[in-house]
């Protein structure tokens, strides 16, 4: 999982222009975007339980819903 919410994490910040916001634990750490801040090794982890979960928890809509609240 720490590949995918990294791989996610700096996806968001490259394209979005935004920022890491590091914490002592990994699955803590965070991504800025405008005034939210985002948690991509978490949405990662919830994406990756089971097959219906790749459904209900899409890194893909994680990252539109992300760019839609970029500034």
């Amino acid at each position: 999982m720490p590949a995918i919410g990294a791989y996610l994490g700096e996806v968001m910040v490259k394209h979005l222009g935004e920022q890491w916001i590091a914490r002592r634990k990994l699955e803590e750490s965070q991504v800025r975007v405008s005034s939210r801040v985002w948690l991509p090794f978490v949405r990662a982890h919830k994406s990756m339980r089971s097959c219906q979960s790749l459904l209900d928890f899409s890194l893909t809509q994680f990252y539109r819903a992300a760019h839609r609240h970029c500034g």
